[in-house]
């Protein structure tokens, strides 16, 4: 089948099951071996295994000591640099086996579920918002769908936060676009970029949603006026708390933590360690 007839398809396919009545399945339905709901999703055991092992979190990739920060004032930039690792057939490679974001568990989760699926079965990667975290229109977050054109049916796979469920079932999320391959993939570039101000997400603990950010100060964004800020969001609160901040403003050094909710967040020596990273960016930032 060509490639414009199967986009077509999974494009009828997505917008039928968006338009069915959302049945709001809650997350210990999909995960329960007794509910009848596992009977009705392919694979749910194998797929279920593969993504209980995976965790999603950033920071133990962050603070290795080949992960630079990049920062181009006058384009109002800033870059993660060898951040991605690939594997020598050009597979992501996620730390410990289990630590990534949400691009990178979908990159690794797709690769792990290809070999099951036989010729009824389609897997897409696709940006959504999910209204937990990630809520806005310009959202980034990646998980898989995978559709039966068989009968007609999609499914959501979101690795980063264990669920699994037809994707008429999970009201919570809303497909923004679909993809054949992520970009940074299929470039096998080690790097990320952000804008100023833009963060990007570190964790998930509880309900409490970790971000990493580079930002100006008062609008000025140069060598004497940034920060790198931690910031922490609650599920469902979208006004976010600063939890530890270090940069420059106006010249001078500037440093600030939250220390009772920063020590519910992290233990003892994750606060050490990204407080090094910190430092040791700052002193290269000149």
């Amino acid at each position: 089948m060509c490639n414009c007839v199967k986009d077509v398809i999974l494009s009828v396919l997505f917008i039928a099951a968006m338009s069915l009545p959302n049945m709001g399945v809650c997350e210990e339905r999909l995960v329960s071996p007794k509910n009848s709901i596992k009977n009705d999703l392919p694979f749910y055991d194998e797929i279920m295994q593969m993504i209980q092992s995976l965790e999603y979190s950033g920071l133990p990739v962050m603070v290795k000591p080949q992960v630079k920060l990049g920062v181009d004032f006058s384009a109002r930039t800033w870059t993660l640099q060898n951040i991605h690792e690939y594997d020598k057939q050009g597979g992501i490679v996620l730390e410990q086996g289990r630590y990534g974001l949400c691009a990178e568990l979908a990159t690794y989760l797709y690769e792990k579920i290809k070999p099951l699926l036989d010729a009824r079965f389609e897997v897409k990667f696709a940006r959504v918002t999910e209204a937990g975290f990630f809520s806005a229109d310009r959202s980034n977050h990646i998980v898989l769908i995978m559709a039966n054109h068989a009968i007609h049916e999609a499914y959501l796979i979101d690795p980063s936060f264990h669920k699994y469920a037809k994707l008429k079932d999970l009201p919570e999320y809303h497909v923004l676009d679909i993809q054949d391959a992520l970009v940074f993939v299929k470039d096998k570039s080690p790097d990320v970029s952000f804008s100023v101000d833009q963060a990007t997400p570190l964790y998930v603990r509880g309900d409490i949603l970790l971000s990493f950010a580079v930002t100006s100060v008062d609008g000025k964004f140069d060598r004497d006026n940034f920060l790198f800020v931690i910031s922490a969001n609650r599920r469902f609160k979208y006004s976010s708390l600063d939890i530890l901040v270090v940069g420059r403003h106006n010249k001078k050094f500037e440093d600030f933590e939250y220390k009772d909710f920063l020590e519910q967040l992290l233990n003892p020596e994750e606060i050490r360690i990204l407080e090094d990273k910190f430092n040791s960016w700052l002193k290269l930032m000149g």
